[in-house]
């Protein structure tokens, strides 16, 4: 049996850059499924339901931290009514980073009020780029999992309580409270109570 051995003088940063290229990818793919679900004005529920997925894996695929197969674009193409290239087009048509866009006016969603349902709903506008608002009903998506990225985020409960974990740190917040973050520590939310509702604000994760 022969052992690999490595050259002298080889490049080892070449698997780096490699990942470094796939991680780019995937945030460009999920900006750009995040982009045409609000412009189509369909909520992450909605567009989750509709491509078989769940929630929670829309949710991290748009926030760059789940890599889809060919035949899950597929299906959210289906959902979103466009072809499977146009998810692929990445920030391509996206405004640069302060460049105006129109407001987006959103009222409560009707079935945020309602003690049985679970869901996830985007309240941000087509065309914003440095930050992401998200309305949680009693559902912690993708952040039910320990995830980290970068950026910041700010929980804020309107309605129920719930535990957040921020690194080491446990803390239970009830109605009224928040919390700030650096997303790039490992954070997760669980516990939801049955009325929790929650709005979630996310910075850029360019």
């Amino acid at each position: 049996m022969t052992s690999s051995r490595v050259p002298p003088g080889a490049d080892l940063t070449t698997d780096n850059s490699r990942d470094d290229a796939a991680n780019e990818a995937t945030a460009l793919l999920g900006q750009s499924v995040a982009r045409l679900r609000r412009s189509s004005n369909q909520t992450l529920t909605a567009v989750a339901a509709q491509a078989g997925l769940s929630p929670a894996y829309m949710s991290q695929m748009e926030s760059g931290a789940a890599n889809p197969t060919v035949r899950t674009l597929a299906h959210i193409a289906a959902a979103l009514g466009v072809a499977p290239a146009d998810l692929l087009r990445g920030d391509a048509a996206a405004p640069p980073a302060g460049a105006p866009f129109p407001p987006r006016f959103c009222p409560a969603p009707l079935l945020a009020a309602q003690a049985d349902y679970r869901g996830i709903w985007d309240l941000t506008a087509d065309g914003a780029v440095q930050l992401s608002l998200r309305l949680l009903r009693a559902d912690c998506g993708d952040h039910a999992e320990a995830v980290r990225h970068d950026g910041e985020e700010v929980a804020l409960v309107l309605a129920g309580q719930c535990r957040i974990r921020v690194g080491t740190t446990v803390h239970t917040l009830r109605t009224g409270d928040s919390c700030h973050y650096s997303a790039a520590d490992a954070h997760q939310i669980t516990d939801p109570s049955d009325d929790l509702l929650m709005l979630i604000v996310l910075t850029s994760q360019e």
